[in-house]
């Protein structure tokens, strides 16, 4: 496995590139599966678990599920200084994403709650889930020094920002003594894809601007939807007729498909899955990368490990993406 580390104050931490999903952990995910994919993630190397509170709220009894069974594995394990748990918070009302929630109270009330679900004292990674860009990034970045001071949180991260917001904030922060973003959270894989093909335009997708920045300022990006939900691996296994609907609709463009094959060419020839290129093209690349798998399955978690030591060269990287 290979690590990023990024250091916050006092705190540094060494974060294994690789980050399991947890969405649906509790929900369409049992409790049982869900403690089987942890144990082998980090039996493989992995020791970054990212949540959030929103998580499967949309479904019946999903509130807060995900948090709930992290909680207890970590409870029954007794392995919490040996995990870094990333959640977060902040996120707009379901339905209403037009409605910010970053205000001190909402931060607070969140992070109480994930603290409370998770079993913890402490989250090492703390992000806010959408940006609220009516509110001022000075009262935002107070807040949450603030919840750093109390030592609830370690580092803070952006989930969801535009880089213009991510550096005001920060900016912020360093000239006023306040706890900065460490890392990013944005839709990120080797299929590119728009707020408008996700149907949310609070959504941000990684897009040359926003790359440019982040190379610029040396920060680093844990990307969501590494494995564009599938559409790589589902698409060379299966065939393009198998690839789900909501992928399809999110990547399923003609230079995508040219992308798909050229994954497909790189795969058998060096002997890799599909998976190990397509999340390689992220944590070998030069913006310092995490990536987030969203497994279901321990089939769909030991395929996504096989990426863990993959070593792709910066012209695989661009050949992938260019041709």
């Amino acid at each position: 496995m290979k690590y990023l580390e990024l250091k916050s104050g006092n705190h540094i931490m060494n974060v294994s590139k690789i980050v399991l999903g947890t969405d649906y952990f509790g929900t369409t995910v049992s409790k049982d599966t869900a403690f089987q994919m942890m144990d082998s993630f980090i039996e493989a190397g992995g020791n970054c678990i990212d949540t959030a509170r929103v998580y499967a709220q949309w479904l019946p009894g999903g509130k807060g599920a995900s948090e709930k069974v992290i909680g207890e594995w970590l409870k029954s394990r007794g392995i919490r200084d040996k995990v870094i748990i990333s959640t977060k918070g902040g996120h707009p009302p379901l339905g209403k994403m037009d409605q910010g929630r970053l205000s001190r109270e909402c931060i607070e009330s969140d992070l109480d709650e994930s603290l409370k679900a998770l079993q913890t004292d402490y989250i090492d990674i703390y992000w806010l889930h959408r940006d609220d860009i009516k509110r001022p990034v000075e009262d935002i970045m107070e807040t949450l020094h603030h919840i750093v001071k109390q030592g609830k949180v370690r580092a803070v991260g952006c989930s969801n920002w535009k880089v213009e917001r991510i550096e005001e904030a920060n900016n912020y922060a360093l000239s006023n003594g306040c706890t900065p973003f460490v890392s990013s959270q944005i839709q990120w894989s080797l299929a590119s894809s728009t707020p408008e093909m996700h149907d949310d335009p609070t959504v941000v997708c990684m897009d040359e601007h926003e790359y440019s920045w982040y190379l610029k300022h040396d920060m680093s990006v844990m990307a969501f939807s590494a494995q564009a939900k599938g559409f790589f691996s589902v698409g060379i296994l299966k065939g393009l007729d198998k690839i789900s609907q909501k992928a399809a609709a999110r990547f399923g463009t003609e230079e995508n498909i040219r992308r798909l094959e050229r994954v497909k060419k790189y795969a058998q020839e060096h002997q890799l899955t599909p998976a190990a290129v397509v999340l390689g093209y992220l944590l070998c690349n030069q913006l310092k990368t995490m990536a987030i798998v969203g497994c279901k399955t321990m089939e769909q978690l030991n395929d996504s490990l096989t990426a863990k030591d993959v070593d792709l060269p910066e012209s695989a990287i661009h050949w992938l993406l260019k041709g």
